[in-house]
């Protein structure tokens, strides 16, 4: 199933979330982080394991994605950033492998990678996001894929598992 949105807000414009190998093919007309489909899948279903890759990423989402690993909304967090990030940005990186040390469940893999997806398996459903937006500042303009589809997730886990990593 799929279904086509033009959104401002996720929380004012998406009234549910994709049930079983249901797609959503999401605009924004307005400018919003990637990262804000997180709170909004925690909040109908604890997340189990969360994984994301993205280019970019800024603080204000690291801070978030503790908080919401602290509070037990998360319980598993990997991700991929874009090496680049460690000379483009090295105060970010500096905070988010502080902050990825003092918590085993929190875990930080480089590589050269643009790709910005999101995994997050609750006990009961597999999401995947994906689109053009970054986990830092975004354009007004962003194209986002919303689906529920296990196939699609295991699909995009092999980018956390057969990318040529690095370490920092």
């Amino acid at each position: 199933m799929k279904h086509y949105q033009k959104v401002s807000s996720l929380e004012n414009d998406l009234m549910r979330i994709p049930t079983d190998e249901e797609f959503f093919f999401l605009q924004s007309d307005t400018a919003f982080n990637a990262f804000t489909f997180i709170p909004f899948v925690a909040k109908h279903f604890p997340i189990k394991e969360l994984y994301a890759s993205t280019y970019s990423i800024g603080r204000k989402v690291i801070e978030a994605l503790v908080e919401m690993h602290d509070k037990g909304e998360i319980e598993q967090i990997t991700l991929l950033v874009s090496d680049s990030m460690i000379k483009r940005n090295p105060l970010v990186i500096d905070n988010l492998m502080a902050m990825a040390s003092s918590r085993p469940n929190l875990k930080v893999l480089y590589a050269w990678v643009h790709a910005k997806v999101c995994l997050m398996r609750t006990n009961e459903h597999h999401f995947i996001v994906e689109g053009s937006g970054n986990w830092s500042e975004n354009a007004h303009y962003e194209q986002y894929t919303f689906g529920n589809c296990k196939g699609l997730y295991d699909f995009r886990m092999t980018l956390f598992t057969e990318s040529k990593l690095k370490k920092y």
